[in-house]
């Protein structure tokens, strides 16, 4: 299950988020999997935060926000839980030259790749291997949410 939200939040919460991800503190990333090197830089959000209250929270265990710097290569992974949501923040005017899709390795063994429109809001099963893909020139935001 792929589930693809475009225009989610309305403008002024949209810019809020924004504003937000560019104001954060973040640290050294994760690891995709046990044996890669962490990729990108994470910022943690309260489950009460004012921003992860404009996303559905029923089951909500987690909420961060991923940043990747252009041309970074993070790799294909599983998260834990049932759903995850991706939340993406990034610049009007998308060019799919730039690249920034997550790409999704479904359960028919097709690589579905989402392109992250600003304010767009995907939902995919948490047990498909997907990975990031970054900006070639920009920074890339997520708003990630995980789901029991």
């Amino acid at each position: 299950m792929i589930k693809v939200q475009p225009n989610y939040l309305p403008l002024r919460q949209y810019q809020q988020i924004e504003d937000y991800c560019y104001a954060a503190d973040y640290y050294y990333g994760e690891r995709d999997n046990p044996h890669t090197q962490p990729t990108g830089l994470v910022h943690n959000l309260s489950l009460n935060s004012h921003i992860v209250k404009y996303f559905p929270t029923k089951g909500l265990f987690r909420a961060y926000i991923n940043y990747f710097s252009a041309g970074e290569q993070p790799h294909f992974h599983v998260d834990h839980g049932r759903l995850t949501s991706l939340y993406y923040i990034n610049e009007e005017g998308y060019n799919l030259n730039e690249g920034g899709c997550t790409e999704i390795h479904t359960h028919e063994g097709h690589l579905t790749s989402v392109l992250p429109f600003r304010n767009t809001l995907v939902t995919f099963d948490a047990v498909l291997p997907h990975r990031a893909t970054s900006f070639n020139t920009l920074p890339r935001f997520t708003l990630a949410l995980k789901y029991e």
